[in-house]
């Protein structure tokens, strides 16, 4: 059995700014050539990792013509609602949705929790899936990213999370979980993700987590430029096989995407990085030699509050003093 998946595709009645093709027409080959690559394979099923659109509500004029190419798809599309499927990272706002109606009228099929079973080629497919929601990443790993492997010959998984391999790292305050976490949790053969616009791919044990990227580019950031769109093709029978499959249509990045936002783009990451590094270089010596007490003296001095509040700083200061065994 063949199946074919692909995730963020953010279907959208208007251009990103960073952006210097004809966006609609772009998107329109894509989808085209995951139709394609749907027939040539033979595949059961595709597989979406949420984000099928870049809003709860997108603009109908542009996402129909979309939709009409993915309707010529030669087998059901199955799917997780992404954050931007539906309303405040809710996922009861659903029915309220044009994914909703989607599924609804049968063009969409959701994954949940509860098993979907695929037969064919000899084997029998477990499909299961997680759309986002606002604790997911938040809580146990397991919650949203184990499956128990029941009556089948591989399980898939398909997820709308901030997971991330090792090494890749967020801005402080962004929930995730590594994909080794989910793999020591889960039994499925394969957990496919989306939410990460970027590709990676973690095996371990027989099993792995594997994302493709985003279908489509909307920034100008520096990684997005140098990735090439594309899907994966699995292949299940006697083992779980997987590659990626660039698409073909996709052009280089430094062709569709703003130089001048691109070079934005790429400055603000080498700022970024010599200030962290600069930062990190300094934590050591000045937190060893730091005295609280004067650097909330010069916190004062810059900030200049009136007498009543300084003298409440202080009396807070000292409570806190106190209250660490430091008095």
């Amino acid at each position: 059995m063949k199946l074919l998946f692909v995730t963020d595709t953010h279907l959208r009645g208007t251009a990103p700014e960073a952006r210097v093709d004809d966006f609609a027409e772009t998107v329109k080959a894509k989808l085209r050539e995951v139709v394609s690559l749907a027939e040539e394979h033979g595949v059961s099923a595709v597989l979406h990792g949420g984000d099928l659109f870049d809003a709860p509500e997108p603009g109908l004029a542009q996402v129909g013509e979309y939709l009409e190419i993915l309707r010529g798809l030669p087998c059901p599309l199955y799917i997780v609602p992404g954050n931007h499927d539906v309303y405040g990272h809710n996922p009861a706002t659903l029915p309220r949705t044009l994914l909703g109606l989607l599924v609804r009228l049968g063009f969409a099929r959701p994954l949940s929790a509860e098993p979907v079973y695929l037969d064919g080629g000899g084997v029998r497919v477990q499909l299961t899936g997680r759309g986002f929601h606002a604790e997911i990443d938040r809580r146990d790993p397991a919650a949203d990213y184990a499956v128990e492997k029941r009556g089948c010959d591989a399980a898939v998984h398909v997820a709308h999370g901030m997971v991330l391999p090792d090494g890749a790292a967020l801005p402080p305050g962004i929930p995730c979980t590594r994909a080794a976490d989910v793999l020591a949790a889960t039994g499925a053969d394969l957990t496919l993700v989306g939410h990460w616009h970027f590709p990676f791919a973690v095996e371990s044990g027989g099993k792995a987590v594997v994302n493709p990227g985003s279908l489509v580019r909307l920034t100008a950031h520096p990684a997005d430029a140098e990735r090439a769109p594309q899907a994966v093709l699995i292949e299940i029978g006697g083992a779980v096989k997987w590659r990626f499959v660039p698409l073909a249509s996709a052009r280089p990045g430094a062709e569709v995407l703003s130089r001048a936002r691109l070079d934005a783009a790429r400055l603000r990451e080498e700022r970024r990085a010599a200030f962290l590094a600069a930062l990190e270089g300094m934590r050591g010596a000045w937190a060893a030699a730091a005295d609280p007490a004067d650097v909330l003296r010069r916190v004062l001095a810059r900030f200049r509050p009136s007498p009543r509040a300084e003298a409440e700083v202080w009396r807070r200061f000292e409570e806190a003093k106190k209250a660490l065994g430091r008095g």
